[in-house]
């Protein structure tokens, strides 16, 4: 570090050989964009200042145990089999849900999977309570913290975990709270080792969501073993998903299309 220090006196210097260096308009003026790091050059020149260790190594002793858990989602299938079928389905008061496109219908299979489903108008609606009347009957009696996905998921999860937390400093040092958190913004830098189930409402597509949420119910104080519960609708997308993080990949249009076959275009009559 000192010797870089002396070499580097300014960061313009030291840009020269470990950023990028672009171009970018601001208000029609002309930038340099220094975002784009040379991160290999980088990762090479701080290795030998850079301790690494294994969870063993480090003293995490305890493992993880994953389940899935099946729930029957009776309200949201029938929406389901429309989407495949025909690609569009229409709310009583008009609101239209379109799926042309993989991408579009993969994103609405899933939000269905968990009993929601946003618009094309961006309204979200809640289709079916099953998920989370089976997680309340089932982990009664349980602290948990439940992981979702979508934003219609939180106003569902909110109306029936009534007490709920999205604080992980509340949930840590509560005894009768439930945490809820968004799967994204709560997958790193955040501890709930006191809970006894880490509970996944949804599955993100990304292996990154995957493996540094997991990662929120470990810590060294946990004694016991930490148990992962995800939970699925029956006969719905997020095993698929599951499969493909697993394995260290993101679940892309490519995989669904793979499991559900080709798109059809939406032509208008």
């Amino acid at each position: 570090i000192i010797q870089l220090a002396v070499e580097y006196k300014t960061f313009y210097k030291w840009a020269k050989d470990y950023v990028i260096k672009k171009t970018m308009f601001v208000f029609n003026r002309q930038l340099n964009d220094y975002k784009t790091a040379r991160k290999e050059k980088i990762e090479v020149d701080i290795k030998p200042i850079i301790l690494t260790y294994t969870q063993a190594q480090a003293g995490f002793n305890v493992s993880i145990n994953e389940k899935v858990l099946t729930v029957p989602m009776p309200l949201s299938m029938p929406y389901i089999d429309t989407l495949r079928k025909d690609r569009i389905i229409e709310t009583q008061n008009g609101n239209v849900v379109l799926a042309d496109t993989a991408v579009k219908l993969m994103n609405k299979i899933q939000q269905l999977c968990s009993g929601t489903i946003i618009t094309e108008d961006k309204q979200a609606f809640v289709i079916d309570y099953s998920k989370a009347l089976f997680i309340q009957k089932y982990f009664i009696g349980q602290k948990i913290a439940i992981f979702y996905k979508f934003k219609g998921e939180f106003e569902l999860l909110k109306k029936v975990f009534t007490n709920y937390t999205t604080s992980p400093e509340t949930f840590q040092e509560s005894k009768d709270v439930v945490f809820l958190g968004q799967f994204v913004s709560s997958r790193e830098g955040i501890r709930l080792d006191t809970a006894e189930a880490l509970i996944f409402y949804n599955i993100d597509f990304s292996f990154l969501s995957y493996e540094q949420a997991r990662n929120r119910i470990i810590s060294k104080e946990r004694t016991t073993p930490a148990t992962l519960y995800w939970i699925f609708a029956e006969n719905g997308i997020e095993e698929k998903i599951l499969k493909a993080v697993r394995n260290k990949q993101n679940y892309t249009s490519s995989y669904f299309n793979r499991d559900y076959g080709q798109v059809r275009k939406l032509h208008s009559a």
